[in-house]
């Protein structure tokens, strides 16, 4: 697919065809088993699905004896026979009659299923092309690749090809929105349409992203209103202060006939600093170059007192519009004869800025009264420094970069002076994290969901909840300042959730234990918020407290009891944003799927496999969430999928759906009964997780000690800054980032330096034909 199609508007049509910016960039798939193709494998891959897994799920059921969920579970040697495969203790039992796989009532395997098995083991059992890194699972599933293998460095090299990734929409905006005020609200992050793949799981994924007609049309005011901060430094929204300080660029708006000298060198500085964040290349400077005298010869018959305003905003706006500025580079120069490239200094230096930062080296510093938003070097101004001195490919340099733009502590929080002002800013935590990797922790938490999950009576079930339906009363009003801020200018529960994760990340001690332990949480100020009244008097209570917090941070900190509270899955935020609308809804499945997922990188087949109605019943005095969803799920054909949720969802039944700790919860009799989260786990991945768990806080703790949850940890982060599923030949980089992790007592800094310095970061295999 084109980078962008055909514009209705047909000067924009001739903007992009003069800049070369429609055109083709090469596919960035990435093909984990090698280029390894085999359609009897995908056939076999498809029977497992369709005609298995019922009973050979993750978790057998009906007396399966094993898990057949991928590939690799049929390689493995038969437990009946170790001199057989599984494949062929499979194949055997589908041509046996009397003993048939599936089993009667089920219908026999078809003779199509029973040829491509046969197929597929004479030819050795490949994997499936279009499965995940040759675990035989579905696509964009790492998580059923053996985590094991994933950590045993056997010197296998990343086979990830060279790429073309299109930046999402928090980068565009931090590049070009925050540049541009729209409208008296100031510029948002929702001003632009470049969202990734809803199916990617995280921003950071690219693959096959482009660009098309209807994207093209969103941008289009936006980067009009861009191109206008170009035009002289007291123009368009707000100031850019390059164009106050470099005096070169003048000549550009005070002279009537710039010459060719003038309009090379603005340009070369717009292109680096502004559109394409790496010097240009001499045909994109030549093609702009161009374009732009074409437009100036035109600005007499375009009259006006803006005119040149008018007319550098569609330079700068077809500049914009290439594929140099909606697309970073991945390439690399060949090293040899390897079948290898090495990344460019700029190429590093955009992926390690992306990274950290979510915006690209160098980028121009906005003005927001009375302060700038980054030195005049611009936004990671040194990490571009490092790509001209060459010192980007020193694994020191590098080293220091993270060390010094992962987070730090500054009571005045400068790093948000760019979106907040005065008077917000001081209510937050001391604590920062820079933009990319804050977005990796809301990403990965899922946290940032609450504030779109309505809640009917957030108090219900709590020590707060006195029965009141009213729409005003002080809990709701509460709650729903907790979610906008408006009333005063305290933080939000995301806010809140942000500094509680920016503390234990910038500590970077034990990172993952801290992030599951901790008890000291952020909470907002009741006492001298900037307002009086229920909407501040009561944000505590979703925490258990009706403390009077004082207006400083010693007072926001707040040491919960132990027995209540544990890091981030029992944050307000992380269980609102997984909690239903009710407090009897299902909410433990939610939960329970993403610590299933997400802490033990396990899988869970979605919805659309699903073929029973996927709904729990009515809401009942005499039944609370737990009874509803048993009735719903209990029976055999549910059990494949809700074995491996409920019982991880069930210890936060402690908390309602919005996060407040219940005092109490239905009974069956249809009176009230005390809350509870006890349950026994089994058949876990890591056994010291099995056995009986109090509550969610205890859950919380035993997650913490785990080394199989570390590893799915670092397996997150991964997917996160590569921007790509993880992968066997992924397995040295992997082992070497937990390696740094364990040596550095648990340093999140240390992981990402092992990622960001590995050859995995810095060099990409050649494409095969075709990709």
């Amino acid at each position: 697919m084109s980078v962008c199609r055909v514009v209705s508007r047909a000067w924009v049509t001739a903007i992009l065809m003069v800049l070369g910016a429609c055109t083709d960039p090469p596919k960035g798939q990435d093909t984990s088993d090698g280029g390894t193709s085999s359609s009897a494998a995908c056939q076999v891959l498809e029977t497992l699905r369709t005609r298995c897994s019922g009973c050979h799920g993750a978790t057998p059921t009906a007396g399966a004896p094993m898990a057949l969920t991928s590939l690799d579970d049929l390689r493995r040697p038969s437990q009946r026979d170790a001199a057989q495969t599984t494949a062929q203790r499979c194949l055997a039992r589908m041509r046996d009659t009397a003993l048939p796989m599936p089993p009667a009532p089920a219908p026999a395997g078809t003779p199509d299923e029973v040829a491509s098995l046969s197929a597929w083991i004479e030819a050795g059992m490949p994997a499936c092309a279009q499965s995940d890194g040759g675990s035989g699972g579905p696509v964009g599933s790492p998580n059923l690749i053996p985590q094991e293998e994933l950590f045993a460095c056997q010197g296998a090299t990343s086979d990830a090809p060279t790429r073309l990734r299109r930046i999402n929409r928090w980068q565009w905006t931090r590049n070009v929105g925050g540049s541009v005020t729209r409208g008296w609200t100031g510029f948002s992050f929702y001003d632009n349409p470049l969202d990734p793949n809803p199916r990617s799981p995280y921003g950071t994924y690219a693959a096959d992203d482009t660009v098309d007609e209807s994207m093209v049309e969103i941008i289009l005011p936006i980067v009009d209103e861009y191109g206008a901060t170009w035009a002289g430094p007291y123009t368009g929204s707000n100031r850019l202060d390059l164009l106050r300080e470099d005096r070169s660029l003048r000549c550009m708006w005070e002279q009537a006939q710039p010459s060719a000298a003038c309009i090379r060198n603005y340009l070369a500085t717009l292109l680096e600093r502004g559109v394409l964040y790496r010097p240009a290349r001499a045909d994109e400077l030549d093609r702009l170059a161009t374009f732009t005298q074409s437009v100036l010869a035109q600005e007499a018959s375009d009259g006006g007192a803006d005119a040149r305003t008018h007319s550098l905003s569609r330079v700068v706006t077809a500049a914009s519009l290439t594929a140099g500025a909606l697309f970073r580079e991945e390439l690399g120069k060949p090293l040899g004869n390897s079948g290898r490239v090495e990344l460019g200094e700029w190429e590093l230096a955009q992926q390690l800025a992306y990274a950290l930062g979510d915006r690209a080296p160098g980028a121009v510093p906005t003005w927001r009264w009375p302060d700038t938003s980054a030195p005049s070097i611009g936004h990671y101004g040194d990490i571009a420094n490092a790509a001209r001195d060459g010192g980007i490919r020193s694994p020191e340099v590098v080293g220091s970069l993270i060390a010094q733009h992962t987070g730090g502590i500054d009571a005045t929080r400068f790093d948000l002076v760019q979106d907040f002002g005065e008077e917000e800013r001081p209510r937050r935590g001391e604590y920062w994290l820079s933009d990319g990797v804050a977005n990796f922790f809301r990403q990965w938490l899922g946290y940032t969901e609450v504030e779109a999950i309505f809640k009917e009576r957030p108090e219900a079930t709590s020590a707060y909840d006195d029965g009141e339906l009213s729409g005003y009363r002080a809990q709701a009003a509460a709650w729903e300042n907790l979610l906008t801020g408006y009333y005063g200018y305290e933080s939000t529960l995301i806010q809140q959730m942000d500094d509680f994760v920016a503390r234990a990340v910038v500590n970077d001690t034990a990172v993952l234990e801290t992030l599951l332990t901790s008890r000291r949480f952020f909470l907002a100020a009741t006492q001298d918020s900037g307002f009086d009244g229920n909407a501040t008097r009561y944000t505590g209570q979703p925490y258990g407290t009706t403390a009077e917090i004082a207006a400083t941070n010693t007072a926001r900190w707040r040491t919960l009891p132990d027995k209540e509270r544990a890091g981030v899955l029992t944050h307000p935020a992380w269980l609102a944003s997984h909690g239903g609308n009710f407090e009897d809804d299902p909410s433990a499945v939610h939960r329970g799927k993403w610590v299933r997922e997400n802490l033990l990188c396990g899988y869970v087949p979605p919805l659309s496999e699903v073929r029973v109605m996927a709904q729990v019943g009515p809401h009942a005095p005499n039944k609370n969430a737990r009874a509803r969803l048993e009735d719903a799920t209990g029976k055999a054909e549910c059990q494949g999928c809700h074995s491996l949720m409920n019982p991880l969802g069930y210890p936060f039944e402690i908390y309602n759906h919005a996060g407040y700790l219940r005092t109490r919860d239905h009974a069956s009799d249809g009176g009230w009964m005390a809350p509870t989260g006890q349950v026994t786990l089994n058949n876990l991945p890591d056994p010291g997780l099995n056995g009986p768990v109090r509550d969610a806080v205890e859950l919380s703790e035993k997650l913490a000690a785990s080394g199989y949850v570390k590893r799915c940890f670092i397996r997150h982060a991964f997917r996160y800054f590569m921007g790509r599923d993880e992968n066997r030949s992924d397995a040295c980089t992997l082992a070497r980032m937990e390696q740094a992790y364990d040596q550095h007592n648990g340093s999140f800094k240390a992981l990402l330096s092992a990622l960001m310095t590995s050859d995995t970061w810095t060099t990409r295999r050649q494409p095969a034909q075709g990709e």
